[in-house]
């Protein structure tokens, strides 16, 4: 499938919200409760102005299909991939894996070293298939406030020579 991805703006936040309910009801239904599965268009947009917000949309029908977001941390002084969304309907199509490369080469274009990005302990498959994608555990955090553990996990970016 040609995916199309750029930066998100204010008028796909309607679109995102309605991909995050649907792509993160799986996680609900599975035990592992997330605000994205609520998230409302406004606080979408708060993430447009303050993160970095990458959108794939099928080429032919420039539909938007899936999300990801960096969020950086002053905690780690690096970018935290997180909010990673693929519409049910397009999920097993590598569309989560070119937003990801995508993501990451443009990280590495900032001069980021290094992403993270958490996940539930005992997900049933995210921690492996990250583990797939380069991410190596390098902590795990207790949660009080939620019915799983997670588990931090770290990537080194490849430098890209300009211009290339």
């Amino acid at each position: 499938m040609e995916l199309i991805i750029e930066r998100a703006k204010h008028a796909d936040a309607e679109k995102l919200v309605e991909i995050y309910h649907d792509a993160y009801s799986e996680n609900e239904k599975l035990g592992f409760p997330s605000s994205a599965s609520k998230v409302g268009a406004e606080e979408v947009r708060e993430w447009i102005d303050n993160m970095l917000i990458y959108i794939g949309k099928e080429k032919h029908t420039n539909n938007i299909i899936a999300t990801i977001r960096f969020k950086y941390s002053e905690e780690w002084q690096c970018y935290v991939l997180s909010r990673l969304a693929v519409a049910s309907s397009y999920k097993g199509k590598g569309i989560a894996t070119k937003l990801m490369k995508y993501g990451e080469y443009k990280l590495s274009e900032m001069g980021e070293k290094r992403v993270r990005l958490t996940v539930a302990k005992t997900h049933p498959y995210l921690p492996n298939l990250y583990r797939e994608k380069g991410y190596e555990i390098v902590e795990e955090r207790l949660l009080q406030d939620l019915p799983y553990d997670e588990l931090i996990m770290e990537k080194l970016l490849k430098q890209f020579a300009r211009g290339l």
